[in-house]
């Protein structure tokens, strides 16, 4: 990325109307992202803006460089989308397949490209521009999401979908005869009809099924608290160090799961994204013996979340909140750590302060714990 696009994006994220000579300069160092054969009248997203599409609709242009989103659905079918880290004057190419109903890659050989940037111009009024009024709070939702992050977590097959394929385990046991098979906590049954047969079932003798390998979004594993745990006291610390060691010590991509998490259920509407997000809130609520070591860790998780809370739509926010009152069940335990740490610093405990009274001023939060 050259000086003057990194200077142009520093400008875009505060915000603003882009002036002429800006728009300019974006054609022509911007993404762009042709999406051929897409039915009209379908739904076609990136980041926080999504559209109907015309008759003419062919991609986008003007993409910004860095990590976007793009999702889609037709009728009433779940969405599906993908990650990209999108480069300064890229080209990228997918095709719709309307008997699969999902799109393909389509490479562009380097010695096509000057080809097909010529093609371009005759597709012009055919391209969406990028829509830069939403840039700053994508940006604010997405700063420590990286192309490292999208290539460690996006699923294999490329894409991201609200209905992944699921398979039951006895399938793909059969599907791979050399697989091994040691998990214990697994019921196994004899088919009578077919006895050398096994069959992968639950306490309720119904099949057990998982998403298809290649379809699943890779998120670092986090073991789950239980509901006796969930109490001020707990301490995990040594969770979130082995995490952060699972992530080659970077913390930031920590936080830069936690925002892939949020973004895939807030734009791909995928559960398993509102799952990973909590499972990173409930844990990092519980390691009050790491508030000392980890500051720089702790400030940026809560300005995170705070930005998280405040770009939610609301009929989205309140769903998701009155799940089973989580945040405020789980925040109480972040809080009552900071407040009652003798390690966590000043400037945690007031920044730590002002969220819990933002959130208490802007929803009649309780944060008291018993």
């Amino acid at each position: 990325m050259s000086d003057n696009t990194a200077v142009l994006l520093q400008a875009m994220r505060m915000g603003g109307s882009l002036p002429p000579e800006i728009v300019d300069y974006m054609y022509h160092n911007g993404a762009f992202l042709l999406f051929l054969g897409f039915p009209q009248a379908s739904e076609f997203g990136i980041d926080y803006k999504s559209w109907k599409t015309g008759e003419r609709f062919m991609g986008l242009k003007m993409i910004p460089p860095g990590v976007h989103f793009v999702y889609c659905s037709i009728k009433s079918a779940p969405r599906i989308g993908f990650f990209h880290n999108f480069k300064a004057g890229e080209i990228v190419v997918k095709k719709w397949n309307n008997e699969t109903e999902t799109f393909e890659d389509e490479d562009v050989p380097a010695d096509q490209i000057p080809e097909k940037k010529r093609q371009l111009k005759t597709m012009d009024s055919s391209l969406a521009p990028y829509p830069y009024e939403n840039y700053r709070s994508w940006y604010g939702l997405t700063d420590f999401i990286t192309a490292e992050t999208v290539e460690r977590i996006h699923p294999v097959l490329g894409r991201i979908t609200s209905q992944a394929e699921l398979v039951s385990l006895e399938t793909e046991f059969m599907e791979n005869a050399e697989r091994e098979h040691k998990e214990t906590h697994f019921r196994n049954r004899v088919d009578r009809e077919n006895p050398v047969r096994t069959r992968f079932v639950d306490q309720h003798g119904l099949p057990i099924m998982k998403i298809r390998e290649g379809y699943e979004i890779r998120f670092q594993e986090i073991p789950p608290l239980t509901l006796h745990q969930n109490r001020v006291g707990i301490e995990y610390s040594d969770r979130l160090y082995r995490l952060l060691r699972g992530l080659g010590g970077n913390w930031k991509q920590l936080l830069a799961e936690m925002q892939i998490a949020f973004v895939c259920f807030l734009m791909g509407q995928v559960f398993e994204g509102f799952e990973q997000w909590k499972r990173i809130i409930h844990l990092m609520s519980c390691c009050p013996n790491s508030l000392g070591s980890e500051k720089e860790l702790f400030m940026a998780f809560i300005r995170v979340l705070f930005f998280q809370l405040k770009e939610c739509p609301t009929d989205f926010f309140v769903d998701i909140v009155s799940r089973d009152n989580f945040l405020t069940t789980t925040l109480s335990m972040l809080f009552a750590n900071v407040r009652d740490s003798a390690h966590a610093g000043d400037e945690l405990k007031k920044k730590t302060a002002q969220f819990k009274q933002y959130l208490t001023n802007q929803f009649k939060w309780d944060f008291d714990c018993e």
